[in-house]
């Protein structure tokens, strides 16, 4: 250790502007951070930045540098600045977020005020021909910087500000560290061609864009500053909601926090909420919008009587959110709700309320900024509006199965395409039988979720959330997908593939993809013949007034796939449909087949009789026993599906019936069958 001892003291005596500068930095985060505070903590603090500053990064970067040049032969090759510019930045890598704990304030901080010094540092490289230049440039380019951003280091600091949760403004400042560093060891490696080479036009160009870019830095970082700090303040102004009185989000994002700490302190449990007022709109539609304001203004009143030691505030529309305490909140809620419903006019208004006590951010990640864990909560209190609630209830509280919900909900939502990639999502196989003929005549194609974390996923807890954010044609596409690699599976095994059936629903054609050029891709790279993919709709998706769902329908049958209509019977307007649109087959809602009373009988035999009269094939769904497969042999129904012959499987558990049948084929024709079921009946288990 002699030679570093060595080493060091020589380092400190030739690089002594490093340590000033880190001296210096060490006093100014004192000033910045800790003063006012106790002179031990002053101390510990001092030399804790000390140690975490620019200086140490030159210092091992200096050692570095010295013990790789000295086994490879580097200087004034491009190679040498390389290794140089790593040397003076991988250390910055480090030593930040060793500073930014000693100042223990997140966010980009600790980034905006190390960049100042380390641009101080090296643009002293850039300019100073003597190390007595070096010295001087630097330490005052760090006072006149610090001096420059003194408010927007105390803002980004202090303040809760949208910089502070935003990471490109720290990339943003890291990105600049990166492009100055590497431009500082420019004119002594690659122009001057030594460490004390003589000084060129070029090297004076590049120092001279050194300057430019600080320059332009500066500018840069105070005009972003003053956009976004006039931006916040004039919202923190604005504190409360002009509509209703009642504080506004901002507010309580930004004040909710203490809040809940003091309250904390005193040992009162306390919850977030999140409310809405059903039939609202109608208000605005039969009465104007003024009498949706004081309609609102009214509501915030009532939550402000009912929780006056709580933080009320409109989060948007005729929503409210805050934080009340959580004793007696589903009593005053109750009460609220009924003095709302009084308020109606010509429609039946009703308050919805969806209440998260605070132990819930055991649920939220711990890492987060304070102010994102409350929005955390009030997100969660909006979810659990959502979720079913027993007659005449107005609050729902986020237990832990709604908590779990939505962590599983969230969990698919960023998910989704992992899920593909890595095959979580898997497509079974429902076979539709010939009635008359006992034959498995295709299947209907089905997605699963086997998540690796949460296990399998049933349809509702990935279906309608990727719905909701028109993200299922994700999910839908899969499965095209997934059938053109076992359609190949089942010619390598000699096999003759048998059409299937998958849902297109209206989210995937709003979607915002060119949703018909993906399946004709998927078609072509699995040379799949048009006939073997149809493509199911739902009744209930063509309800409304666009135009997107009979656009779609002749959009496929000009693509030679047919088209069929799910739930056949599930809607009010089942005959309409029938009317407008042409399917090639209809199914017939399960509904049907489980009730299966003389009611329900007639009217599947009517509709069997009255697609059979358009040219439309049937499917009868749910199908379970042999009574009911007896009765659509009778009325001419052209498919059935349903666990009497099986329950969705993965393709591989056909492979052996589809062998067997196609052997049968070739002996006989049109074999029976025999009301086992092609698979295990689940139904026997």
């Amino acid at each position: 250790m002699e030679w570093f001892g060595t080493w060091l003291s020589a380092y400190w005596l030739r690089n002594y502007t490093d340590v000033l500068q880190g001296l210096l930095f060490a006093a100014f985060t004192i000033l910045m951070v800790f003063r006012g505070q106790k002179k031990s903590r002053q101390i510990e603090k001092f030399i804790l930045s000390f140690l975490t500053s620019y200086n140490s990064a030159q210092m091992i970067s200096g050692l570095v540098y010295r013990w790789i040049a000295s086994r490879h032969q580097l200087t004034g090759t491009l190679a040498d600045f390389l290794v140089a510019s790593l040397c003076l930045l991988v250390p910055l890598a480090v030593l930040i977020p060793l500073y930014r704990r000693v100042i223990g304030i997140l966010g980009p901080g600790a980034v905006f005020f190390y960049t100042l010094f380390f641009c101080s540092n090296c643009m002293s490289m850039l300019l100073a021909d003597t190390a007595f230049q070096r010295m001087c440039i630097t330490l005052v380019l760090s006072v006149v910087l610090v001096a420059a951003f003194r408010k927007e280091l105390r803002y980004v600091f202090f303040q809760r500000s949208m910089l502070r949760m935003d990471r490109r403004f720290k990339t943003s400042a890291a990105t600049f560290m990166v492009i100055i560093g590497m431009e500082a060891e420019l004119p002594r490696i690659v122009l001057d061609g030594g460490e004390d080479g003589v000084g060129n036009e070029l090297a004076y160009a590049v120092s001279l864009a050194g300057c430019v870019l600080l320059l332009f830095f500066v500018v840069f970082m105070k005009f972003n500053f003053f956009a976004i700090m006039r931006y916040e303040n004039f919202i923190r102004s604005h504190d409360e909601d002009p509509a209703t009185g009642a504080r506004s989000l901002s507010c309580l994002l930004e004040h909710g926090p203490d809040f809940l700490r003091r309250a904390a302190v005193k040992g009162q449990p306390m919850a977030v909420f999140y409310t809405t007022i059903g039939n609202f709109r109608d208000v605005n539609i039969l009465h104007g919008y003024d009498a949706g304001s004081v309609l609102l203004r009214q509501t915030a009143d009532l939550l402000e009587e009912a929780f006056p030691e709580g933080i009320i505030a409109r989060a948007s529309g005729a929503h409210f959110a805050g934080v009340v305490p959580q004793k007696d909140a589903t009593e005053r809620f109750a009460q609220v709700s009924e003095k709302v419903e009084a308020l109606s006019l010509d429609e039946a208004l009703h308050l919805e309320v969806g209440l998260c006590p605070t132990s819930a951010q055991k649920a939220v990640s711990p890492g987060k900024d304070p102010t994102e864990r409350l929005a955390s909560l009030v997100d969660l209190a909006a979810s659990a509006i959502s979720y079913p609630s027993a007659p005449g209830e107005v609050v729902r509280c986020c237990d832990e199965n709604i908590r779990k919900q939505e962590e599983i909900r969230l969990h698919v939502l960023s998910s989704v395409d992992k899920a593909v990639k890595n095959r979580w999502l898997c497509v079974y196989y429902q076979p539709l039988v010939e009635v008359q003929g006992g034959r498995i005549a295709g299947f209907e194609a089905l997605s699963r979720w086997i998540d690796p974390t949460y296990g399998p996923l049933t349809p509702d807890k990935f279906v309608a959330p990727l719905e909701g954010v028109r993200m299922i044609y994700k999910v839908d596409l899969n499965v095209l997908a997934a059938y053109g690699r076992e359609v190949q599976k089942l010619q390598g095994r000699g096999l003759t593939p048998l059409p299937i059936s998958f849902n297109i629903s209206r989210a995937d054609l709003e979607s915002g993809i060119d949703l018909y050029g993906e399946i004709e891709r998927l078609l072509d790279s699995a040379s799949l013949d048009r006939r073997l993919v149809h493509v199911e709709i739902s009744e209930s998706a063509l309800n409304g007034d666009s135009q997107v769902m009979p656009r779609a329908i002749e959009r496929f049958h000009r693509m030679g796939l047919e088209v069929w209509m799910d739930d056949f019977g599930s809607g009010y307007s089942s005959l309409n449909v029938l009317k407008d649109y042409r399917f090639d087959v209809i199914k017939i809602d399960m509904e049907f087949m489980r009730k299966f009373d003389e009611r329900s009988r007639v009217i599947v035999r009517s509709i069997c009789e009255m697609a059979s009269s358009l040219g439309t094939r049937t499917v009868a769904e749910g199908v379970e026993t042999k009574e009911q497969y007896e009765f659509l042999q009778q009325v001419g129904c052209t498919y059935a599906q349903g666990y009497l012959f099986s329950k969705p499987q993965p393709p591989e558990a056909f492979y052996d019936a589809l062998a067997a049948q196609e052997a049968k084929s070739s002996r006989e024709s049109a074999p029976r069958i025999r009301f086992s079921p092609l698979v295990q009946n689940p139904k026997s288990t």
